[in-house]
């Protein structure tokens, strides 16, 4: 027996015990609680929307809004027109009834990154929409855990509007994320509106010797669009808790436009889809068999 233990015994104390396992639930309301508690210290929302170019629209909720008229380029790609972008969508996927540009919604989301399940929440939801001839892009931010509900309804309101959804990986990823985040928050899930996920389009009428179907090699490939000073996805959650654990908001621009970058990306897939070239697009060429 050591020397503290049998001190320890000889006071009628038992051996020290390693400590229990943190759960998951225990770690978030950990960082909750130091979120919280370093409110006060970090800068006010108002000053990190000034420094963003957006507005507070509710407690803990930033929205950014940016514009950028048709045509628009996008690499190597140029997207012409609103109604190129519906012919996209016609053409991918036919049973999708889309009177005009006005109804399409393109969806895109970051993540906090944390473990899975129940513990990651979707921190910042960028929605391009098309309005005479513009590419309007809103990404909404939580800068608190308390923003999560009013983000969740900002984006419930704007599905529930929609006549397409577009997105690129949303049905694996970014739709059952949400749907889990609006249970929890105790929040009533909208009628679904049909929904275009460009990931399988792309494998089965874009790619051809890509070495994969990720987002990025789409870009390259598709679009001819490199993101050379881009914030890499695997940084991005680390960002957002650097803003909630320090108030450091130094890398938040970048995922602004990291998340804006995919927005832009949706639709230039939609207007190579649209208009594909034997370059782009070399199964939509190919020799019938």
């Amino acid at each position: 027996m050591s020397d503290l233990a049998a001190r320890l015994a000889r006071l009628g104390v038992g051996a020290p015990q390693p400590p229990a396992p943190v759960s998951l639930a225990e770690r978030i309301a950990r960082l909750r609680v130091r979120s919280a508690a370093i409110q006060s210290e970090r800068p006010a929302d108002q000053i990190l929307a000034r420094a963003l170019g957006g507005t507070v629209v509710a407690p803990a909720l930033l929205e950014v809004v940016r514009s950028f008229p048709l045509p628009l380029g996008q690499g190597a790609t140029r997207i012409e027109s609103a109604a190129e972008l519906v012919e996209g969508v016609r053409l991918s996927a036919p049973k999708h009834r889309v009177g005009d540009a006005d109804g399409l919604l393109l969806l895109d989301t970051e993540t906090s990154g944390l473990a899975g399940g129940a513990g990651t929440t979707a921190f910042l939801v960028g929605l391009a929409a098309v309005r005479d001839e513009t590419l309007v892009v809103r990404q909404l931010l939580m800068t608190a855990f308390g923003g999560e509900r009013p983000l969740l309804e900002q984006t419930l309101a704007a599905l529930s509007r929609t006549e397409c959804l577009v997105s690129f990986n949303g049905k694996s990823f970014d739709l059952p994320l949400l749907r889990a985040r609006t249970r929890l928050a105790a929040l009533e899930w909208p009628e679904e509106p049909p929904h275009l996920d460009l990931l399988p389009v792309t494998r089965r009428r874009l790619r051809e010797g890509w070495r994969d179907c990720r987002l990025r090699t789409a870009e390259q490939n598709a679009l001819g669009f490199a993101r050379e000073t881009d914030l890499p996805g695997s940084e991005v959650p680390a960002a957002w808790q650097r803003w909630l654990q320090r108030g450091d908001a130094a890398a938040l621009p970048r995922v602004f436009d990291h998340n804006r970058d995919d927005l832009r990306s949706l639709a230039g897939l939609l207007a190579v889809l649209a208009r594909p070239t034997r370059r782009e697009a070399p199964l939509l060429h190919a020799a019938p068999g």
